[in-house]
Parts: structure tokens; sequence; C-alpha cells
């Protein structure tokens, strides 16, 4: 067993997740294979009993990295997409959905399915692996493109998203609740519609229930609290928060999961903020969503987050989508992937719930 130097200890968010895997064992592709942070992670993630990696890269090119380095790759799978016997089977499936959606047979169908995170997607559809991390070799824009391909719901109300999940243990401490946050949407929409941040509360809302256990409250955040600065931008996020609860009482899951907005941060967290800015002293918990007007705004609250010491961020988790995927920035380590790894992985667990066969209804 490796003493894992250079990983963080398991934390109040991840240690769960890990023991979830530890009884419902994943299989986790990892396109970008041929890198040593992946390596390190792939070994820990058999050694822990979460699951078996699936590598995707040259076989020749990742059996040397890993001998130069001391990694054990035992239980980890080696696939050369390109030497695939399966490469065909997903070429077909691959022009039968192009045609479908009317955009005519691709030229260069092969060289499509055999980009790493197109293969892998392929083989999550399936149900040959049960979820993706990606995007450590690759530009963020490059995964978004080949995966928005595979979304639950190709209209425009209901688009590909990011969330992150932030661990603030100094949160925790001064306002109770577990510190662990999930913002949305932190990656993909500049300026969301009504419509979708109404989506992007109540998906974020339910991955925030199932890694949790438990309820949860989610802040539609604004400049403003309940109408205290007459703006378009609160007026937009009042909107959203309105088709919000309308979508969770339809879906019968009010005491699930409940929807505050327009709402300001500091009210989301403090019992004290909120009795002053919404004049009612029921709030019972801090809010574990948020969900931000703009990406500006989402990028630069979780990038300040981050800066703080001792605070965890994982993801990006990417919403709306047929199957469990993440993608992380290159410049990652191997503390921020083995989390996300651990959470993707956990929402396979749900995926297997909804989808027991192991595959998606894939077109």
């Amino acid at each position: 067993m490796s003493d894992w130097q250079g990983f963080s200890p398991l934390n109040d968010f991840t240690g769960p997740l890990l023991d979830n895997l530890k009884r419902h064992p994943k299989r986790i592709v990892f396109p970008e294979g041929e890198d040593v942070r992946v390596l390190r992670v792939s070994q820990r993630f058999v050694e822990e009993q979460a699951g078996a990696p699936i590598l995707l890269g040259r076989r020749e090119v990742i059996t040397r990295m890993a001998e130069m380095n001391g990694i054990s790759l035992k239980f980890v799978r080696i696939i050369e997409p390109e030497k695939s016997s399966d490469l065909q089977m997903f070429c077909d499936r691959y022009e039968r959905a192009e045609q479908m959606f009317g955009n005519g047979l691709p030229m260069n169908t092969r060289e499509i399915v055999s980009e790493p995170v197109h293969f892998a997607a392929m083989m999550v559809l399936y149900g040959q692996a049960d979820a993706i991390v990606a995007g450590n070799m690759k530009r963020v824009a490059s995964v978004f493109r080949a995966v928005n391909k595979y979304r639950q719901d190709p209209v425009p109300t209901k688009p590909l998203f990011a969330i992150s999940i932030v661990l603030v243990p100094e949160f925790s401490k001064k306002f109770g609740g577990r510190g662990v946050y999930f913002l949305a949407d932190t990656g993909v929409n500049p300026e969301p519609t009504v419509e979708n941040m109404a989506y992007f509360a109540v998906e974020t809302a339910k991955m925030a229930r199932h890694m949790l256990g438990k309820s949860v409250r989610v802040a539609m955040l604004s400049a403003s609290t309940s109408g205290s600065v007459p703006e378009l931008a609160a007026d937009r996020t009042r909107a959203a928060a309105a088709l919000a609860k309308s979508m969770v009482q339809k879906d019968c899951l009010n005491n699930e999961i409940s929807i505050e907005g327009e709402i300001q941060i500091d009210a989301a967290l403090s019992s004290d903020s909120y009795s002053v800015r919404v004049h009612r002293n029921s709030m019972l918990q801090p809010s574990e969503v948020w969900v931000f007007p703009t990406l500006d705004a989402a990028d630069i609250s979780k990038k300040l987050l981050c800066m703080m010491p001792s605070v965890y961020n994982y993801g990006l988790i990417l919403g709306g989508l047929l199957f469990p995927i993440a993608q992380l920035p290159r410049l990652t380590d191997e503390d921020r992937m083995f989390g996300t790894a651990l959470v993707v992985g956990n929402e396979a667990i749900k995926f297997h719930l909804l989808y027991p066969q192991g595959v998606a209804p894939l077109y």
C-alpha cells in the first residue's frame, strides 16, 4: 500500500465519496492517459479499491512512463483507440446519429471517433465504462466541443454547463454546515437566460443532494435581495428562482430542494445576514448550491475562493450530458484529479440507479 505522498488527506467531502465507491466500484476513463499524474491517480484509485481506471493512449508510452516513475499499472486497462476492435462499431453509431440529427454523413468519421474524448464517450454510452475525467492535456474548449454532441436534451434551455465543487473549511466553522458548495455555471455560458439558470439550479441541486446525502438549499445569487437593488440583472435572477421553484414542485422535490432568490451571498451563508436582508429567521442551513447570474461573476468568485488557504476545488463537472464527465484544467494536480474522479464515480452510482442496464438512452 502506498503512502500517497503528494496527495492531501481525505476530507469531509472526499472521504464519504471514497467509502461509497468501495461499495460500488466504477470504471473511470482517462482519455489523456499519457500523463504521469493520471498514472499516479490510477494507482491510488486501484489501491483504494474505488474502481478500475481505463487509460487511452499508446501502450508503450504509458508502460514506459510507469516503469520510469515506479508506478504500478496492476488492474489498470490501457486502450489504443485507433487499434480497438470496437472502433468500427462506434463509427457506425456516430454516423447514424449524425444522419438522425440532419448533419449528413461525416467524411472523417474514423478520425473523429478515435479522438480520445469521443472514444471515451462512446465507451460510456455503450456501458463499457462508467465516467470520464478529461482535459488534463487539452484545452477546455476542445473537451466542450467533443461532448456537446451527447447532451440529454439538445434544446437551448438545457445547454451544457459546468459545476465546480468547493470545500471551504473556514466557512463551515463560521456559518455551519459541512463547508461544501456547488457552484454553477462556472465554465460555459457567459450570460445564461432565465430558463438556463433555472435548469442549472435544479440539476446542480440534484447532484448536491446525491453527493451530500441530504436535502439542500439553492441560492440564486445577485447583488440584490428581494428587490433591494432594482436592476435588470436582479429581475432576471428573480424570474429564474421562480421558475426553478416551479420545476422542483413539478418533480415533487419540495422536501429535498429549496430555492432562495434573488439573494446576496452573505444572506445565503449567514443566519445573521439572512435575518436582516430577508426579514425572517427561517434559514436552517447555509446554501450549498450557488447559481450565478453571469460566467464573469462565477469565475471571479470561484478563483477568489480557491486562492484561500485550505480550500479544495473539484471539477469542472459537466452537466446536461448523457454520462458523468469532468473537465480538468491542464495545470491540475494529482490531488484534485483524484478527488474529481471520486465525484464522477459517485455520479455514476446515481446514473446506474436510473439506468440499471448500464446504458443510457443514446439517441
